[in-house]
């Protein structure tokens, strides 16, 4: 009993209670762990930087603390200004959440020269794992398959096109210091080898601050499986079994789920046996994933690399073992033991996670940018929602495009399946485009439910993936429009852009029915949606562009089709709008839809699709054809806020239609900007470092002419 007793002394001496986390990250995962926080009693500091002065982590914690400018540089990767945070408010520790500074052995020097704690595994661990191309050389030694490919120290041009053309094409080039898919290239045959390796260089530098890269043989038919691991500082290690990532796009992963589906009980148990063996190699204590490649044609499987942290999926893991891994992530700091036996760890049916983004997929992917007019989040059974936003946040371009993540769990995957594609629909987002209708796509088709690979977006969507029902949405939000504004009879325009809509007309003399004009802006061209009826009871026909002119010392305006514009279509709706939804009929199909109406923009969201819709005045589309005529496609504008990394042409130099001409990082991608024509480079407005707004006018090009 005294010795057990002296023990029992030892360990409390060991442990260090925190009463004050310091969280150093934003958004959704800055709000997951604050309430991991409050259910320990724990008080949660947050950090916020200029752009994220009123976010939603920022007004749930106990406290907050500014950081710095809005660019990541200066705020949330400054390990210096996030010590600092922690040191003014006294906090007992610092929990970086994932991305950001999460795998920085600076932050954690810097902890440990304050005595503050670290939440995540030792120094030791995140320096051994943090280059992938040293965690490869330990995976080799530990009798870990890896994949085939160069993970050497010579990082020359030279040198490493020799390196490619010994493990052949298709090659993937690969950042040696981070992940999240920055840094990464497939390459296809040695002519595109230098542009590719410069282009993966440049992200990891500006990503990661290490251009080093590794190559490895590209499996076209891989899936990827990883292995959620977890130690404590007594050096316990247990597995919490696998989750499946192989749905991605350009390396990022896009749905998850736990556990792997179709796969052996051997491969199950071998990728298990791997895991634990290199975690306890590395007495790792906290949670972190090793992951694997998996030939789907040959079954066998590869180290691919660790990931010193929390992974932005570990809720697929936390609804099936009902394991909280930011709570245990906490205590394991503290000095405590783990809380169970890998004995007694087991799975509860299935769980899958989609990560909501703002982007465009038919417009490969283009992020988007702006105010969230219309949220509203799903509740459900078997539904879990990890958000950092609110209606009225903004999705700006210092940071990743997410903006929420969707988790559903049931007791088979079918089920689980079912929940997340209801869920999906139930998500009432507008203000911005998301991949919701996408990620929908993806669930729906027969694929889904069989062998998955990383290849199954390029499989589903070969062209490119296309919304549906555009014209009818546009088609709803032009009447939506009209109803509200009729209600207004009473000074309808007052202060609002249809004050100057001099063809605006809510009846017409001996009663026949109203008919109504609106000019919608897409892109670059413009629809007119003609409306006729009133009182929510309309006949809809969306015109193609028209051409409109103004005669001279004419007043009213006049408008005028151009003989032979084809219509696109009409329908026949009915709709019943109320402060929040609409109730529409189409066709004699009926419908809810979630509505948010701002002056001239409308924004919809319904089970199909989450479009918003800008509206213009008469006036304001005759300046924007106007506009549109010197506006031509021998420019280049930055399609959204960005950071100009790279400058490829001069004035005076060649170019040909496609080459690429300068790059931009935005939402921490590097995109390139090619050339819309051939000519000869006419002026060049930018210099790399420069920061843009969008719409910013870049490049201007002499076009080659006949």
């Amino acid at each position: 009993m005294l010795f057990r007793q002296r023990d029992a002394q030892l360990e409390a001496e060991k442990m260090k209670p925190i009463k004050r986390l310091l969280i150093a990250n934003r958004g959704e995962i800055a709000c997951r762990i604050i309430r991991s926080c409050r259910l320990l009693g724990i008080d949660s500091v947050a950090v916020y930087s200029d752009a994220d002065r009123d976010a939603q982590h920022v007004s749930q914690a106990d406290r907050a603390v500014h950081i710095g400018a809005s660019a990541a540089t200066e705020s949330y990767l400054n390990a210096e200004v996030i010590v600092a945070a922690a040191l003014k408010i006294k906090a007992d520790a610092v929990h970086p959440g994932y991305g950001f500074l999460s795998e920085s052995t600076e932050l954690i020097r810097r902890c440990q020269e304050h005595d503050i704690t670290f939440i995540g595994p030792s120094i030791e661990s995140i320096a051994q794992m943090g280059s992938k191309i040293n965690a490869k050389r330990i995976a080799q030694d530990l009798e870990i398959a890896t994949v085939p490919g160069y993970n050497g120290d010579s990082q020359g041009v030279a040198d490493l096109l020799a390196e490619a053309n010994r493990v052949g094409y298709p090659l993937l080039i690969k950042a040696s210091a981070g992940g999240g898919g920055k840094g990464m290239r497939i390459v296809h045959n040695k002519d595109e080898f230098e542009a590719t390796l410069a282009q993966a260089k440049q992200e990891a530098l500006n990503a990661f601050g290490d251009d080093s890269v590794l190559l490895e043989k590209y499996i076209v038919r891989s899936r990827h499986i990883e292995v959620q691991v977890i130690g404590d500082s007594q050096g316990n290690v247990c597995h919490l079994f696998d989750r499946e990532c192989s749905i991605q796009r350009n390396y990022q992963k896009v749905i998850e789920e736990a556990p792997a589906a179709n796969l052996s009980p051997d491969t199950r148990k071998a990728l298990f046996d791997s895991a634990v063996k290199l975690a306890r190699h590395l007495n790792y204590q906290g949670a972190g994933t090793v992951e694997f490649i998996v030939d789907a044609d040959s079954k066998d499987f590869y180290f691919l690399e660790m990931n010193t942290r929390l992974q932005v999926e570990h809720p697929t893991t936390e609804l099936v073992t009902g394991v909280d891994l930011v709570a245990l992530q906490i205590k394991i700091a503290q000095g405590e033991a783990l809380p169970f036996k890998q004995d007694s760890l087991s799975v509860n049916g299935h769980a899958i996670e989609a990560r909501v983004n703002a982007e465009d997929p038919s417009n490969n992917y283009h992020p988007e940018i702006g105010k969230l007019n219309l949220y509203r989040e799903p509740i459900a059974e078997g539904l879990r929602i990890d958000s950092g936003v609110a209606q009225g946040s903004s999705i700006s371009p210092f940071y990743d495009s997410m903006i929420a993540k969707v988790i559903a769990w049931g007791e088979t995957r079918g089920l689980a399946g079912q929940r997340l594609l209801q869920g999906l629909g139930d998500f009432a987002i507008a203000g911005v485009k998301t991949n919701r209708e996408f990620l929908m796509s993806l669930m729906a088709r027969p694929a889904f439910h069989q062998e998955l690979t990383t290849q199954y977006i390029d499989e589903a969507f070969p062209d490119g993936w296309q919304a549906w029902g555009e014209e009818v949405h546009a088609a709803i939000a032009a009447a939506a429009l009209a109803t509200t504004q009729e209600t207004k009879r009473n000074g309808m325009f007052s202060g609002t852009p249809w004050q100057s809509l001099s063809n605006w007309r809510l009846t017409t003399d001996a009663g026949f029915p109203a008919v109504t004009r609106f000019y919608l802006q897409q892109g670059e061209s413009t629809r007119t949606i003609k409306l006729v009826g009133g009182q929510g009871r309309y006949l809809v026909t969306v015109l193609k562009q028209q051409e409109i002119y103004v005669k001279e010392k004419e007043i009213p305006v006049k408008e005028k089709e151009t003989l032979g514009k084809e219509k696109i279509v009409e329908f026949n709706i009915l709709l019943s709008l109320s402060d929040s939804h609409c109730q529409v009929e189409v066709g004699g199909s009926r419908g809810m839809l979630d509505i948010a109406i701002d002056g001239s923009e409308v924004h919809l969201s319904s089970s199909k699709l989450n479009r918003s819709y800008h509206f213009l005045s008469l006036e304001e589309d005759l300046l924007k054809e106007s506009s549109a005529q010197s506006d031509n496609s021998n420019i280049i504008r930055a399609q959204m806020p960005g950071l100009i990394t790279d400058v490829l042409v001069s004035v005076g130099e060649d170019i040909s239609q496609g080459d690429i001409a300068l790059a931009i990082e935005s939402m921490k991608l590097i995109n390139s900007m090619r050339a819309p024509c051939s000519g000869t480079v006419s002026k060049v407005f930018c210099v790399a470092g420069d920061n843009v707004e969008s719409g910013t006018l870049l490049v201007e090009i002499e076009p080659i002419t006949a």
